[in-house]
């Protein structure tokens, strides 16, 4: 994916609350569901959306995780970064099961 593509794709996930941004695995997985997958990239869009409005609010997590936090949807689980400062960093999309085997 390029850096125009992505750069796209942040900016249609923020929504304008709050900037985002993520690492290259998890946008090209995100922009694959949407083009391939739109009912589940828009539940995927929403709980993004739910994220930017509140971030305090999703799974605060421990462990070699500590800092960041989990989102739900589906089967699938987004895992984040949130700063006040820089926004909301998206590190990981991917089924509960593989999804925490990124570090």
């Amino acid at each position: 994916m390029n850096f125009q593509k992505k750069e796209e794709l942040e900016k249609i996930l923020s929504n304008g609350y709050m900037p985002i941004s993520m690492n290259e695995n998890t946008a090209n997985e995100i922009y694959r569901m949407y083009h391939k997958d739109g009912n589940y990239f828009n539940r995927v869009k929403k709980a993004i959306e739910r994220i930017c409005c509140n971030p305090e609010q999703s799974e605060k997590l421990t462990g070699i995780f500590k800092g960041y936090r989990s989102k739900h949807v589906g089967s699938k689980v987004i895992i984040f970064r949130y700063d006040k400062n820089n926004g909301i960093y998206i590190e990981n999309l991917d089924e509960h099961d593989t999804a925490y085997k990124i570090k």
